[in-house]
C-alpha cells in the first residue's frame, strides 16, 4: 500500500496548494472522513462457510475454497486495489510456470498459484484455469473507475471544498445532487487532473452523486455551519511592567471573543500553543500563540492556532476610590445574588470577594459584568485571586498576594462588554467548604449602564450571556447592596531613631467608617495601606535595622511589598514575629523604607509593623 499513498498524495498535493491561500479555505480542503468512495473495486465476498469469490463491480472473477481461502482472496483483492491505484497495465498480468503448477504474477510479483490440486478441484487443468482467471482479472483492470477520497463531504454555509477525481475514468463530468438547494458546484482542471468544487450555501443534507463518462460515485453530503468566524484580527490589551498569566488569560479570550462571531450554541475555549502552557508574567507589547477551539451540536468546529499582539495602552487605574466588599454572608448555602450595584463612570471600583461554599454539593462563584447598553462597552481592570480550596486563610494570602503584585506593576487590561450581555469577569468552581477568594479593580471611563454581580449558581456559567428584558431593567433598578466605602487606603508614616524606642505601626486596628450608613469595615481587609518609614542614625556607630510584622488578631499571613520587592509571610501565632526586612545602616544616615500591603480575608487582623535596631 506504499506505492498507492504516494502515488494518491502526490494527486492531492497540487489542490491542496491551491486551496492553501486563506485560512477558511485551508479548514475547508480537509478530509471530513477517512477512506474513499469508489465506483467499484476489487473485493473478497465469502459466499459459504468453505467457499470465497473475488469480485469487482459485484461480477465474480474467480473462486477458491478451503482453509484460508477468504485470507488468500481478500491478499489478491488488495493487490489488484493497490495496482489500479499505481496505474499498472493489464498486459503487465501475465501467467508463469513455476514448479508445481502456474502462477499469475503482476509486474513480477507473484498475485496467485494454480496447483495440480487447486485445478482439480475446479474440474480443469492448471494452465487453462491460470490462463482464464488471467484473462478475466486483466479484463477487469481494463474496465474504467472514478474514485473521490472522502466518505462523506461536509461542508461549511459560505465555504468551500474541492473533491479531486481519482482514476482512470475518461469523459464528461456531470454532477448532480439532490436536494440541490443547500450546495453550488463546478468542475474544473488543473493539470491535466479534474476536480469538483462544492460550496455551501445554506444548510441541509442529502446525496451529491458525480459521474465521469460513463462511472460514477454516489457521496452523502451535508451542509451546516461553521461553529464560528471570524470579524476581524484579534488584539489583546495590556498595561504595566509585567502582566499576571491570569490577566493576559482573560485579555486573549476577550480579544478573541471580540473578534469572532459565535453561532447559537456554540462552545469555546483558548489554550496557550503549543503545549497549554505559559509564563507567570508577560510583558506589553509581545505576541503569543494561541489555539481557538469552537464546536457545537451540528455545527462545524473550528480548530485554529493564532498569533494574538498584546498591545499596550497608557490608561492606568491610580487608586481606588471605592470599595465594595461581598463577604456577607461569608458562608453561602443557597443559589442567589451575594452582592451587586452599578459601576460609577469615571471612578475606579475595587472589590474584595471571600465566600466559602456551604452546599452538600458543587456550585459555581462568579463575579459579572452586566452591559445594559446598546452597543459594546471598554473597562479596564486588574485583579488577584487563589484556587479555591478548604483554606480560606490562604485562598485569601493568595489573592492579597496576588493583587499585590499587579497593583506593584501597575498592571492592567483593558476589555470590551458585548452588548446587552452577561460577561463573566471570573468564575469559580466551588467544591462542598471551598472559599474562593478574590481582588478586583475596575473602571467605567464612559458614560454607560454597567452593573455587577456576585452571584452562586448550581452550575458554571458561560462567559458571556445574552441578557433578558427583565435582567436589564433589574441591573439599572438595583441599588448597591451592599454599599460601597469610599477612599480605600491608608498611608502611614513614621521615623525610627537609632537605638531609640521600638516603632509600632498597626495595620488593620481603625476600620473605614462609611459616611453615610454608620457601618464599619473592622480589620479593613480590601484596604491599600502605603507605609513609609525612616530610619535614621544620628550616632557615630553602625547599627542593624530590622523590619518585623506580627499579629495582634490571630493567625495570620500577609504579602507585603517592601521596597518594590514582594515578600510573603507564612502562618503566623499572636504576636509571633517575622522579618521582613533588614539592613546596616551606617553612622549618619538615613534610609527610608516603603511597604504596601492589604489585610488578607481569612486572616485574623490587625497586624503591626515593628521596627527597631540594635
Amino acid at each position: 500500500m506504499v506505492a498507492w499513498s504516494i502515488a494518491f498524495l502526490s494527486f492531492l498535493l497540487p489542490f491542496m496548494g491551491a486551496q492553501g491561500r486563506d485560512l477558511q479555505s485551508r479548514q475547508a480542503i480537509k478530509a471530513q472522513g477517512s477512506g474513499l468512495t469508489v465506483s467499484w473495486q476489487f473485493e473478497a465476498v465469502k459466499v459459504s462457510e468453505e467457499v470465497t469469490e473475488l469480485r469487482a463491480a459485484g461480477v465474480p472473477l474467480l473462486r477458491l475454497r478451503g482453509e484460508g481461502a477468504e485470507a488468500t482472496v481478500q491478499r489478491l483483492a488488495a493487490q489488484l486495489n493497490d495496482a489500479r491505484w499505481r496505474g499498472i497495465s493489464p498486459d503487465m498480468l501475465q501467467v508463469v510456470w513455476i514448479k508445481g503448477g502456474y502462477q499469475l504474477q503482476l509486474q513480477g510479483e507473484p498475485l496467485l498459484t494454480v496447483t495440480h490440486a487447486l485445478a482439480q478441484q475446479m474440474g480443469s487443468e492448471p494452465k487453462a484455469l491460470a490462463q482464464q482467471w488471467a484473462q478475466r482479472l486483466r479484463q477487469a483492470l481494463s474496465w474504467q473507475w472514478l474514485a473521490v477520497p472522502l466518505t462523506e463531504a461536509v461542508i461549511a454555509v459560505g465555504e468551500e471544498l474541492t473533491i479531486p477525481l481519482l482514476g482512470n475514468a475518461v469523459g464528461d463530468v456531470q454532477v448532480q445532487a439532490r436536494p440541490a438547494e443547500p450546495l453550488r458546484w463546478r468542475v474544473g482542471v488543473e493539470k491535466q487532473a479534474v476536480f469538483v468544487t462544492l460550496k455551501g450555501m445554506d444548510v441541509g443534507a442529502g446525496i451529491l452523486r458525480i459521474v465521469k463518462g460513463r462511472v460514477g460515485v454516489r457521496l452523502p453530503f451535508r451542509v451546516l455551519h461553521r461553529a464560528a468566524r471570524w470579524r476581524q484580527t484579534p488584539v489583546a490589551w495590556v498595561r504595566g511592567k509585567q502582566v499576571s498569566r491570569g490577566m493576559v488569560w482573560e485579555a486573549i479570550e476577550n480579544a478573541v471573543l471580540m473578534a469572532m462571531q459565535f453561532q447559537l450554541g456554540a462552545r469555546w475555549q483558548v489554550l496557550p500553543a503549543p503545549d497549554g502552557q505559559m509564563p507567570s508574567f508577560v510583558k506589553p507589547n509581545e505576541a503569543l500563540v494561541w489555539r481557538v477551539q469552537v464546536t457545537g451540536e451540528q455545527l462545524l468546529p473550528v480548530d485554529e492556532v493564532v498569533t494574538i499582539p498584546l498591545r499596550s495602552f497608557p490608561s492606568s487605574l491610580g487608586d481606588a476610590d471605592l470599595l465594595v466588599i461581598s463577604n456577607d454572608p461569608e458562608t453561602f448555602r443557597d443559589y442567589r445574588v451575594l452582592c451587586r450595584g452599578l459601576l460609577p463612570v469615571g471612578q475606579t471600583l475595587r472589590f474584595m470577594l471571600h465566600h466559602r461554599n456551604g452546599l452538600t454539593h458543587s456550585a459555581a462563584l462568579s463575579l459579572e459584568l452586566l452591559n445594559t447598553e446598546e452597543h459594546p462597552v471598554s473597562i479596564i481592570t486588574r485583579f488577584g485571586y487563589g484556587m479555591p480550596k478548604e483554606s480560606e486563610l490562604q485562598a485569601g494570602h493568595e489573592a492579597t498576594a496576588s493583587f499585590l503584585q499587579g497593583l506593584n506593576d501597575d498592571a492592567a487590561v483593558r476589555l470590551t462588554l458585548p452588548s446587552q450581555s452577561a460577561y463573566r469577569l471570573l468564575r469559580f468552581a466551588l467544591k462542598p467548604k471551598d472559599t474562593a477568594s478574590a481582588l478586583v479593580e475596575v473602571r467605567l471611563d464612559e458614560p454607560a449602564g454597567v452593573a455587577y454581580r456576585v452571584v452562586t449558581t448550581a452550575t458554571m456559567p458561560p462567559k458571556t450571556e445574552l441578557l433578558t428584558g427583565t435582567q436589564l431593567a433589574e441591573a439599572l433598578t438595583g441599588g448597591n447592596e451592599p454599599p460601597p466605602f469610599p477612599k480605600p487606603m491608608r498611608v502611614l508614616e513614621s521615623t525610627h531613631v537609632a537605638g531609640g524606642a521600638w516603632t509600632f505601626l498597626s495595620v488593620g486596628r481603625f476600620g473605614l467608617q462609611h459616611p453615610l450608613k454608620g457601618r464599619t469595615l473592622h480589620g479593613n481587609y480590601g484596604v491599600v495601606y502605603r507605609v513609609t518609614l525612616r530610619f535614621v542614625n544620628p550616632t557615630a556607630r553602625l547599627w542593624q535595622a530590622q523590619l518585623l510584622v506580627e499579629p495582634t488578631g490571630g493567625v495570620a499571613k500577609g504579602a507585603f511589598i517592601v521596597n518594590g520587592r514582594m515578600v510573603e509571610v507564612p502562618l503566623l501565632r499572636p504576636y509571633q514575629e517575622h522579618l521582613l526586612h533588614a539592613f546596616s545602616l551606617a553612622p549618619h544616615q538615613t534610609q527610608t523604607v516603603t511597604v504596601v500591603t492589604i489585610p488578607s480575608a481569612g486572616s485574623f487582623y490587625p497586624i503591626q509593623l515593628v521596627a527597631r535596631t540594635q
